[in-house]
């Protein structure tokens, strides 16, 4: 009877483990937003001025874990083709400004030749510059709306790629920097007008 009772337990635990491999990163209601357009459709970008909007803006975001998973892939498609859209081009895009609350950040590289957009997997700052400048700012979910944040002129930068790879970069280009500060603040639920004061 022990053995019994034992091995019901251990095919339970086993069954609660492969739930925990075959994790979810998104919620049905994310799920349907991602699939309600193809790989080069544009997602709606949040607005600030509108309550329910800025409740999603003002969330922290959750990493992801399965970075095979289809739904995550055409997100990031998704995502891309919003940034580049003539209808609001931008330097760059989080996850949560179009409905998404992951981490997941489209970074336009000032510092590399072509200047080529970049996405970013569960990316969190490690370390700033001591030296904070005042910089022009402003953001597709606040339209119509700029003026200046202060933001530290280097930032160290973790992140995973699309293959599931974990990278530590420092980024000196300032106007780079700049980006991944704005795009990551997003994520935590931070816009740029929250840094106009000085700190």
């Amino acid at each position: 009877m022990k053995a019994l009772v034992y091995f019901f337990f251990l095919g339970l635990l086993l069954s609660c483990e492969k739930v925990k491999f075959s994790y979810n990163d998104f919620t049905a209601e994310e799920i349907k937003l991602i699939n309600a357009g193809g790989t080069n459709d544009t997602m709606r970008v949040l607005n600030y001025f509108v309550p329910q909007d800025s409740m999603i803006l003002r969330s922290k975001s959750e990493n992801v874990f399965d970075f095979s998973s289809p739904t995550l892939k055409l997100l990031i498609s998704r995502m891309y083709a919003t940034v580049i859209s003539p209808a609001h081009p931008g330097v760059g895009i989080a996850a949560p400004q179009v409905g998404i609350k992951k981490r997941i950040i489209w970074v336009k590289r000032y510092d590399k030749q072509g200047k080529p957009f970049e996405v970013y997997l569960n990316p969190r700052i490690l370390k700033y510059s001591d030296t904070l400048k005042q910089r022009p700012d402003g953001c597709l979910s606040i339209p119509g709306v700029s003026g200046t944040s202060w933001r530290a002129i280097w930032v160290e930068v973790e992140y995973y790629t699309q293959d599931g790879q974990k990278h530590v970069e420092k980024i000196t280009h300032e106007y780079t920097a700049h980006i991944f500060q704005h795009e990551i603040d997003h994520l935590d639920g931070i816009l740029w007008i929250d840094r106009r004061n000085k700190p």
